[in-house]
């Protein structure tokens, strides 16, 4: 049986290498640059203004408070004053309007009183002042952004205004669910003794679209296997397939057994995890093929810890698992050493600085409500203990 590390190391080998795509800006939010970014030109284009007010000519004059100055244009945004600016002239200039020649500083409006075609300046301004040069945010040439980024709104708005209306980036990597069992039926749905709502497609479907992948439902099976090879036939079109329950030992588990029958080479089956153990990977040309236990909490964390990376690396970007929050563990714990690291949902507080987190009571992996009580989680190895309360670990908390 793969520890947990082993079947990382296979999960990374079988990614394979991400595709590319050039899609519109409007459509790139969340998404990985795939190419660096170069400035096609200066940002800002020209010197323009940073205040509604005068531009003038004389800015050497720190004490010439009160002087008259003879207004002679004006400049707005995207209507340039077209002459020079002369000795004891001013030009009106509107935020973003550019600098007229000859000017070099502006003087805000609310410190000149206006007086027909005059201006008085009561604040001289200095040098340069209220004026946003030419390429000083980013010059002609420069690289702008690093291949690798992850595209949020700012990002998008410094591409716009760089002139690109489309973008080279990793596409969202499309993402099929399938959920088994003869037990399962949809919410809503009046229930027949022995049956229960199907929660782990819904589950499944937000993990998916919060890691910023695209979802294809394709709905549930009964444990039968050929019906369960035509749904698998049709995930198999897609980036990854994720099949929920009939993965392990059961007279009613199909599941690799279909996989095989429909071209899925199996990679690994069973990892030595708490919950979890009976997951399952294949390929099939570029499709990476995930068997997800059936229990909801097991579904949660092989999603977390070993899907998760998989399409994190198809979307281009780095993983990195969370576990980083340092931490002291608030009371005794104690994991079976039948499974080598164990997932422990807990409970985080904090004070000063320091956090405490608390192992949930109930963590058997069909304890849906533990899950949703839990704000953050532990990764624990059996055979590095005993867990006692004092002992420091790493925390992956939830976002809030």
């Amino acid at each position: 049986m793969l520890t947990y590390e082993d079947a990382l190391q296979h999960i990374v080998k079988a990614v394979p290498t991400p595709r590319l795509a050039r899609v519109a800006l409007e459509n790139a939010l969340g998404l990985t640059l795939a190419r660096p970014i170069i400035s096609r030109g200066d940002l800002p284009r020209f010197d323009n203004t940073a205040v509604d007010g005068y531009a003038l000519r004389d800015c050497s004059q720190p004490e010439a408070n009160g002087v008259r100055v003879r207004v002679v244009g004006c400049a707005a945004a995207g209507r340039p004053y077209r002459r020079r600016v002369g000795p004891g002239e001013a030009v009106r200039v509107l935020t973003g309007g550019v600098i007229p020649r000859g000017a070099g500083c502006v003087v805000m409006q609310e410190q000149v009183t206006r007086q027909g075609d005059e201006i008085v300046v009561e604040r001289w301004p200095t040098p340069g002042q209220h004026i946003r040069r030419q390429g000083e945010d980013c010059g002609r040439g420069t690289r702008a952004l690093d291949a690798g980024r992850r595209l949020r709104a700012q990002e998008l708005g410094l591409l716009a205004s760089l002139g690109y209306r489309t973008v080279s980036v990793y596409p969202r990597p499309t993402v099929a669910i399938l959920v088994t069992g003869d037990e399962i039926r949809p919410p809503g749905s009046a229930l027949k003794p022995g049956q229960i709502y199907e929660s782990n497609g819904a589950m499944l479907s937000a993990l998916v679209q919060q890691a910023g992948a695209s979802v294809i439902r394709l709905g549930q099976v009964r444990d039968a296997l050929h019906p369960l090879m035509a749904k698998i036939r049709k995930g198999l079109a897609c980036d990854l397939l994720l099949i929920s329950g009939g993965v392990s030992v059961g007279e009613k588990d199909f599941v690799r057994r279909a996989a095989r029958r429909c071209g899925i080479r199996p990679v690994f089956w069973r990892v030595n995890i708490k919950p979890g153990m009976p997951l399952f990977l294949g390929t099939c040309g570029r499709t990476l093929v995930f068997g997800l236990p059936g229990n909801p909490v097991s579904v949660f964390v092989t999603f977390e810890e070993f899907v998760k990376p998989a399409l994190v690396r198809l979307m281009g970007r780095a993983w990195h698992d969370g576990y980083t929050m340092p931490a002291t563990l608030a009371k005794d714990l104690t994991v079976s050493t039948t499974r080598r690291t164990h997932f422990v949902r807990v409970r985080c507080n904090g004070e000063n600085g320091h956090v405490n987190v608390e192992p949930l009571d109930g963590q058997g992996s069909h304890r849906l409500l533990s899950l949703t009580e839990a704000n953050g989680w532990i990764r624990v190895v059996s055979n590095t203990g005993p867990w006692s309360a004092g002992t420091p670990v790493l925390v992956k908390q939830e976002p809030a």
